[in-house]
C-alpha cells in the first residue's frame, strides 16, 4: 500500500515531504511490530536496546551518560530504564569508585542469558518483517545512512 493511501491524504507538497512522512510512518510501523514482539519476553524495545548496548560493552561497565548517548531513542529516560532492568535482575548498577556522582551500569549473567535466548528469535523476527532481497536491503541501508549524513545540523 502507498503512503498516500495509508495515511489517507490527498497529496504532498514535495517528494521531500512525502519521503519524510513515509519514513516516519514506516519507522512507527516497524517499531510497533517490534514492541509487540519483544513484549512477549517481558521487555520494552528501549530496555532491549539498553541490554544490547551493555552486552556490547561487557564485561566492562558503562557510565549512565554514555549509555544514554548510545541509545536508539536517546531521548528515553536511561535512569528509569536501568531501574526497571535492575528490578528484573538483568543488569547491575554501582557507583564509580573514582567519582561517586557517576553511576556505572553493566549487564549480568541473567541479562546475558536472556539476550542469548532472544538472539535467534530476533533474527527470525527480522527476517520475517524485513522480507526484501539482500541487495535491496543493502541499498536501503546505504540510502538511510546517506540521508542521516545529509541532514546533520
Amino acid at each position: 500500500m502507498s503512503i498516500k493511501k495509508d495515511i489517507q491524504t490527498k497529496g504532498f507538497h514535495s517528494e521531500q515531504e512525502k519521503a519524510f512522512v513515509n519514513l516516519i510512518h514506516t519507522a512507527a510501523h516497524f517499531e510497533s511490530l517490534f514492541s509487540h514482539f519483544i513484549k512477549d519476553f517481558g521487555l520494552s524495545p528501549q530496555q532491549y536496546n539498553v541490554l544490547r548496548i551493555l552486552r556490547g560493552q561487557s564485561p566492562n561497565a558503562i557510565l549512565g551518560g554514555e549509555l544514554q548517548k548510545r541509545m536508539l531513542h536517546n531521548m528515553s529516560n536511561a535512569t528509569r530504564l536501568v531501574d526497571k532492568l535492575v528490578e528484573k535482575g538483568l543488569v547491575d548498577r554501582s557507583k564509580n569508585s573514582n567519582d561517586k556522582r557517576q553511576i556505572l551500569v553493566s549487564i549480568n549473567k541473567q541479562g546475558l542469558k536472556l539476550l542469548a535466548k532472544l538472539d535467534n528469535e530476533v533474527v527470525n523476527f527480522d527476517e520475517k518483517i524485513m522480507n526484501l532481497p539482500e541487495a535491496q536491503l543493502m541499498v536501503l541501508n546505504l540510502l538511510l545512512d546517506d540521508l542521516r549524513a545529509s541532514s546533520k545540523e
